[in-house]
């Protein structure tokens, strides 16, 4: 039996060597042909063959990178949906604990919502008319510390560069700041 194998084995190298024979010799009778009939070296059909094999490998490459860029592009788009979600849902927060009327949605934002999936409502247009409102309003605000699951909904990218502990203190001491101001200085 391992001698059959042996000799299979013998058989597929020696196949190997006489395929690589014949296609050096068939592109050395290709280069011999095209010369003897005055024909350019790029119209050499043993040169195109290896012009079409670099071809084909940069399309293999070029095609996984445009699958990674299509994934980090989906990856993006559903970040912006999310975070598009989170801001009409604040906004409508901000609008129902103020009680400030707010213009409608332009059909720029409209269509801005529409291409990226989100429902854009009648109340989740331009805040600046309700922050300055909001300013002549005193506000009472107690500060409250940034829970660890608020923290992770936060993307990764922003978590990065600070600690929740330190995000809380800079809160605290903004809330702070701000009380002692009575908010003039954080919006004039």
């Amino acid at each position: 039996m391992e001698t059959t194998v042996e000799k299979l084995e013998t058989m597929f190298l020696k196949s190997e060597a006489d395929l690589e024979y014949i296609e050096k010799r068939l592109k050395l009778d290709f280069i011999n042909k095209a010369a003897e009939n005055g024909c350019p070296a790029e119209e050499n059909p043993a040169v195109m063959l290896e012009n079409l094999r670099a071809i084909k490998a940069k399309h293999t490459a070029l095609c996984s990178q445009v699958k990674e860029i299509a994934a980090a592009q989906k990856e993006s788009m559903d970040s912006i949906r999310n975070n598009l979600s989170s801001a009409m849902e604040l906004v409508q927060h901000f609008q129902q604990t103020t009680d400030v009327e707010v213009e409608p949605v332009t059909e720029c934002e409209q269509e801005s919502a529409e291409l990226l999936g989100a429902a854009a409502s009648e109340t989740t247009a331009e805040v600046a008319p309700a922050v300055a409102a909001c300013v002549q309003q005193p506000l009472s605000y107690e500060f409250e510390e940034l829970s660890e699951a608020t923290w992770e909904a936060v993307p990764l990218s922003m978590r990065a560069n600070i600690k929740l502990a330190e995000l809380n203190v800079f809160h605290q001491q903004l809330q702070q700041h701000l009380s002692a101001n009575r908010y003039s200085t954080f919006f004039n």
